[in-house]
């Protein structure tokens, strides 16, 4: 009877940090290079973005959508479902603050996610690609990847904590 117990907890607990998550955003990383391509490519090209997905709006922070040394001056930065090795369709677009710089910034919001497009991105299965005159299907690449929150970690271990010790009490 307490184990159940403890389970339904851990459970009410997993689900109020998802649900938390969701409503405060869920922090997310990319990391852009020409080999994530698809095919690959052989350019110097390189960049990173840090995103916050509140709700059905995917939003990459001010300052932190960074790009350089592509072969070509940007043209478009994209958002775009599909897992790692795998092209798929656009779903949005960002701004490009530098438009036709071979190295520059990008920012702004991707908004009214479906509920699957949110999946894929909480599963990494959606990512950025920044496209050019050389390579107009996407120059640089990187999938999106959710970033462990230090609080929701040492929750889950503090009940996972709890558990033990009442497991060994009994």
């Amino acid at each position: 009877m307490r184990h159940m117990s403890l389970i339904r907890l851990m459970v009410v607990a997993i689900a109020g940090l998802f649900v938390a998550n969701r409503a405060m955003g869920q922090n997310l990383d990319s990391n852009l290079d020409p080999f994530q391509e698809i095919p690959p490519h052989n350019t110097p090209g390189y960049g990173s973005a840090d995103l916050t997905l509140t709700g059905t709006t995917l939003t990459i922070t001010a300052g932190t959508g960074l790009y350089a040394d592509l072969l070509a001056g940007a043209t478009s930065v994209v958002l775009a479902d599909a897992a790692v090795g795998a092209n798929g369709p656009t779903i949005g677009s960002f701004n490009l603050d530098t438009y036709g710089n071979t190295s520059g910034t990008f920012s702004g919001s991707v908004t009214g996610l479906t509920n699957q497009q949110v999946m894929d991105v909480l599963a990494g299965n959606t990512y950025i690609n920044i496209r050019d005159s050389v390579y107009p299907s996407g120059e640089i690449r990187g999938q999106i990847f959710t970033v462990p929150e230090p609080g929701s970690m040492g929750v889950l271990g503090g009940i996972g904590l709890l558990a033990l010790k009442r497991r060994a009490r009994s």
